[in-house]
């Protein structure tokens, strides 16, 4: 998976559709994962990283819709990531992370697949801003920063 920065998640969040959202949603949850891999050396940084994964678990755990039997299987799914994050906070045991990373990344692929026939691509955020940036100088040669914004920008009320 690409690293993406904070920026990069927050124009695919402004641009997103409610399915595009439970994609960054999984995506989101294996950065932290991944992130916490890399420092599970530093305890801080670590336990950071896996509840920031958590929150993003539950907040899918927090969506469904228990009315429906899909959901039902999923709660069951997103409860057994969760206890498998909660045995990789405690042993930081390698097959914990790649048990998550399994489960998470079959949804997630699952996700994609529906995403592919989803018809109704409309962004949930209206009349964002769009941003275009760049580097350019100025005429003194120095290299600075630019900025591009639409006026048009905010909710509709």
């Amino acid at each position: 998976m690409e690293k993406l920065t904070t920026e990069d998640y927050v124009a695919k969040i402004a641009n997103a559709t409610p399915l595009q959202l439970v994609i960054i949603t999984y995506e989101l949850i294996l950065k932290y994962l991944d992130d916490a891999t890399e420092c599970i050396d530093d305890e801080k940084k670590f336990e950071f990283n896996l509840e920031k994964s958590r929150a993003f678990l539950d907040d899918l755990k927090n969506s469904l819709d228990m009315s429906y039997d899909i959901s039902k299987n999923l709660m069951s799914l997103y409860n057994y990531v969760s206890q498998q994050m909660s045995y990789y906070t405690f042993n930081k045991k390698a097959e914990h992370a790649d048990e998550i990373k399994k489960v998470i990344n079959e949804l997630l692929d699952g996700w994609k697949a529906i995403e592919n026939e989803e018809k109704d691509k409309t962004p949930i955020m209206e009349n964002t801003q769009q941003l275009y940036a760049g580097l350019t100088y100025d005429k003194s040669g120095k290299l600075s920063e630019y900025v591009e914004t639409d006026s048009k920008r905010g909710f509709k009320a």
